[in-house]
């Protein structure tokens, strides 16, 4: 009875606590797998050809080339096969629009690298309709445009370096205005700071560098420099004084002109000058009487002319009257001192009291003298 009994309990214990087991009947239907996704469609093709993209400067536009790879997203289906590839392209150019319209047109090669990675990723267009990338992409200037483009750039140059040069030139203009040539001093320090062991020629550079501290400040040479001047001022008014050459009264009204071209007269007269000869003088009129017959003897009558004109002394008034009121000499005419070279005679203009044997000397002297 007691085996009976413990056999008993134990098959209670046992189909008790199998009873919470759900003991899956042989005709149960299994768990159910999830539905597979579609698998999305391919690629397709289409270009892009020379679209016209505005650039940052006006009038300027980029020329856009592109391959276009899109397909349709799986949300809106299948779209019309002629709707597709515009609003891939659509989509496209707005991208690539919104890379360059703020880069310079200069620039377009910089920009298809940018247009490269931002195109080079699928987006869906605005719609939502297709995705869209782009390959192979191209970006340039019309040939006429880069042209000008260039041209622009070398006058931009050219005007920036013009413009440095202008600058180089003011401050060098200021720097010797206002420092170098502000003073005669200054102007000889300076050319002696650039001629340290030519103590002597800046000696003689004195002078010189007065002239030119004066002139670039439109003022008179200093009295201090004045006799360091080559030739020195008053040599030659000095030399010429009522002169016809200086003070406008000769023949034909031939006033010396500083801008005209040095000639044979005015060399003759700083020859004069420089060995102190003066129109007044006996010795003045027979150097030049005799300087004009040697020229005309070597046959240059324009020089021998020149001379004449110019630096024939003024008529006396006196000069047609001898002392005692008859002609001065036998072969004058019209108060001229010059006679016919020809006739090989000379007569001076009434000489001071003095000089009669001087003069009579030079009237005898020689042809070939």
């Amino acid at each position: 009875m007691s085996m009976v009994t413990v056999s008993g309990s134990l098959l209670l214990v046992m189909t008790v606590l199998s009873g919470g087991r759900a003991s899956a009947g042989p005709y149960e239907p299994e768990e159910s797998e999830p539905p597979a996704t579609p698998a999305e469609p391919p690629y397709q093709e289409t270009r892009v050809v020379d679209a016209a993209l505005p650039s940052a400067a006006d009038g300027y536009d980029f020329l856009f080339s592109a391959t276009v790879w899109w397909r349709p997203t799986l949300d809106h289906g299948e779209p019309s096969s002629g709707a597709a590839p515009a609003l891939a392209v659509s989509s496209v150019v707005s991208r690539a629009l919104e890379v360059v319209h703020h880069e310079e047109p200069g620039r377009a090669s910089f920009a298809r690298y940018l247009l490269e990675g931002e195109l080079s990723v699928p987006l869906p267009d605005r719609s939502g309709r297709v995705k869209a990338l782009a390959a192979d992409v191209t970006l340039v200037l019309a040939p006429a445009d880069r042209e000008r483009l260039r041209k622009l750039k070398d006058l931009r140059k050219d005007e920036e370096l013009w413009e440095y040069e202008r600058q180089h030139e003011r401050n060098k203009r200021r720097y010797l205005g206002d420092d170098v040539l502000k003073s005669a001093g200054s102007a000889v320090v300076w050319w002696l700071a650039r001629h340290e062991n030519e103590i002597e020629k800046a000696v003689d550079m004195i002078g010189p560098l007065a002239q030119i501290t004066a002139a670039a400040n439109n003022e008179e040479v200093p009295e201090l420099f004045r006799h360091l001047l080559v030739p020195p001022v008053g040599a030659r008014s000095e030399g010429t004084s009522g002169g016809p050459l200086w003070d406008g009264h000769s023949k034909g009204e031939a006033a010396f002109d500083h801008e005209e071209e040095v000639g044979v007269s005015d060399r003759l007269l700083l020859l004069l000058a420089a060995v102190g000869l003066k129109p007044d003088m006996d010795e003045y009129t027979v150097f030049v009487h005799r300087v004009v017959r040697s020229l005309e003897a070597a046959g240059l009558d324009e020089a021998a002319e020149e001379i004449r004109r110019l630096l024939r002394p003024a008529p006396d008034e006196d000069a047609g009257e001898g002392p005692d009121g008859g002609p001065s000499g036998e072969g004058s005419t019209g108060g001229s001192p010059f006679t016919d070279a020809a006739a090989g005679t000379f007569t001076p203009g009434a000489a001071p009291s003095g000089a009669s044997e001087r003069n009579h000397g030079w009237q005898e002297a020689p042809e070939e003298t």
